[in-house]
C-alpha cells in the first residue's frame, strides 16, 4: 500500500476522534459561559445599583423637566415609567409637589420616597 494512500485514512481517523471527543468539551464550555454570564449581569446589576446610590446630592432631576432618559436615573424607574411620568406631565401639566407624582401609574409612595433626596421641583 502506498503511503499517500493511508494519510486520508489517518486524517479521517483523527477527525472521528476529535468529532466524538467535542461534545463533552462543547457542554462544559457551555456551562462555563453560562455561569460566566450570569456573573456579569449580577455584577452589572450591582454597579448600577452602587452608582445610583453614590449619586450625590447636587445631581437632582427636576420631575418637571427631565426628558426621559434623565428620569431613568431615578430607582426604580425604567423607559416605560419615565414615558408614563413625561406623558402625564403633558397631558395634566407640571407637578406641584413631590408626592404628586404618586398620581402617575406605576409610580407609588415606597418609589417617591427612594428618590425624595433626588427630585426636585
Amino acid at each position: 500500500m502506498k503511503t499517500t494512500n493511508r494519510i486520508p485514512v489517518i486524517m479521517s481517523a483523527m477527525a472521528l476522534t476529535l468529532l466524538l471527543t467535542m461534545p463533552v468539551s462543547a457542554a462544559e464550555t457551555t456551562k462555563a459561559a453560562e455561569k460566566m454570564q450570569t456573573q456579569v449581569k449580577s455584577e452589572a446589576s450591582e454597579m448600577t445599583s452602587t452608582a445610583k446610590k453614590a449619586m450625590p446630592d447636587t445631581a437632582q432631576v427636576n420631575i418637571n423637566t427631565a426628558s426621559v432618559e434623565q428620569l431613568q436615573v431615578l430607582k426604580g424607574i425604567g423607559a416605560a415609567k419615565a414615558q408614563a411620568i413625561v406623558d402625564y406631565r403633558t397631558k395634566n401639566g407640571k407637578f406641584n409637589a413631590i408626592d404628586d407624582l404618586a398620581n402617575v401609574s406605576g409610580v407609588g409612595t415606597k418609589l417617591i420616597e427612594q428618590n425624595r433626596h433626588i427630585i426636585k421641583l
